[in-house]
């Protein structure tokens, strides 16, 4: 287990180029938007999953970087997302999150170069279930598994009384808004949290209680595969998030059945490493830890 230190930046990451757009369908006929930061002959093809209340587009600065080192990055706006339709940040079933990364996988897995499934907060659930549960009968060959801020435990201060609260409510009131994602708890870089509540395709409102449910379902269903998994896996967490809970990638690193493993937990970041201040060293472990594992 590596624990880097933070190094000082203050700007905003720099967007780059734009992606190519175009759409993808899902099996149950969702057309969702799908996003494409090509390079020539490319070394490696990451397929990206955001987070809760975010798209894409924010991901236009990694991709810069990735492009820069031969790696090439798809994305989509999931359902209830961006510029994708449906409901704000809803989700009746996760499993309808397996389906949206199953249409993104679809088209990323066109090209020939490795392919690797990566997912951010929410969409590192949705990237580790969809690996431990589905990869494998839908014939994916992933040569990796990249796990950023991933949602795999709940805070270690939430009771387990509000769990099963949370259940019922869901049940009975599935659009109750039970919670809000606070913009300052994403890093300690101001100009990334000022953009963040000015994005107009971020939504600021309340999560329903139906989709906070089934993302702690979720949680229990990677618990009980993950010994299971076999793909070489990247994990890393900021040791100050409030968003996501550390101690569950720490977990999940510990028993993933995986026999190349990595777990990086960078000192005093916040829930998004690759916009926080140490941004840089957290993108080129990154990139090089795609490229060894590519070649």
């Amino acid at each position: 287990m590596e624990t880097p230190q933070s190094v000082a930046a203050t700007t905003v990451p720099t967007a780059g180029k734009a992606p190519e757009v175009s759409n993808v369908v899902t099996g149950d006929g969702i057309e969702l938007p799908l996003y494409r930061w090509p390079v020539a002959a490319p070394r490696a093809t990451v397929a990206l999953v955001h987070g809760l209340a975010e798209h894409a587009g924010r991901y236009t600065a990694l991709a810069q970087q990735l492009n820069a080192a031969g790696i090439e990055l798809f994305a989509i706006d999931l359902r209830g997302h961006g510029r994708a339709p449906g409901l704000r940040v809803w989700v009746e079933r996760f499993d309808d999150y397996l389906q949206d990364a199953d249409a993104l996988l679809d088209a990323a897995a066109r090209s020939s170069a490795p392919l690797f499934l990566m997912g951010h907060s929410m969409g590192g659930e949705i990237a580790a279930l969809y690996t431990i549960e589905r990869a494998a009968s839908r014939g994916r060959r992933l040569t990796g598994l990249i796990l950023s801020s991933p949602a795999l435990a709940p805070g270690r201060d939430v009771p387990r009384w509000m769990i099963g609260l949370s259940r019922i409510i869901s049940r009975v009131w599935p659009r109750f808004p039970a919670l809000k994602i606070d913009a300052a708890l994403l890093s300690r870089n101001p100009a990334v949290v000022d953009n963040n509540l000015h994005d107009l395709l971020v939504h600021h409102g309340a999560v329903p209680a139906r989709t906070g449910a089934e993302i702690l379902l979720a949680m229990t269903r990677i618990e009980r595969g993950r010994a299971g998994l076999r793909l070489p896996l990247l994990v890393y967490h900021g040791t100050r998030d409030k968003l996501t809970e550390p101690d569950g990638s720490r977990t999940f690193g510990a028993q993933a059945g995986s026999p190349d493993k990595t777990l990086t937990l960078y000192e005093g970041s916040y829930h998004e490493t690759m916009n926080d201040l140490d941004r840089k060293q957290v993108i080129d472990a990154l990139i090089e830890w795609i490229v060894k594992r590519a070649a």
